[in-house]
């Protein structure tokens, strides 16, 4: 009997999956893939996104408002620019271990 409560107590709780589940969702486009690799070395604007992954400014928008909704991503205003960087600087490290299975 203690045992199951143990495991119970490894569960995180209902809100916790949700997100969890929200962050994996975000994470699991390739467009925003490739834009989170294009933050792993620092913020970048928009246009500079856009010069590296090639698609328009306006799915490039889309696919940032979802990232940062899940929080995955956060944003800096300067002036008329909005640049973009990762929350965890860590995140793609932990990707990789987690796609190579390390």
């Amino acid at each position: 009997m203690s045992s199951s409560k143990n495991n119970k107590q490894k569960i995180p709780t209902q809100e916790e999956i949700n997100k969890n589940q929200e962050t994996l969702k975000a994470i699991a486009d390739p467009t925003r893939l490739k834009i989170l690799y294009l933050l792993q070395d620092g913020e970048l604007c928009v246009c500079q996104i856009h010069e590296g992954i090639n698609k328009s400014q306006s799915t490039i928008s889309h696919h940032l408002n979802i990232l940062k909704k899940a929080e995955i991503i956060k944003m800096r205003k300067e002036g008329i620019w909005n640049y973009y960087s990762l929350s965890n600087p860590k995140l793609i490290n932990h990707l990789n271990r987690i796609f190579k299975g390390e």
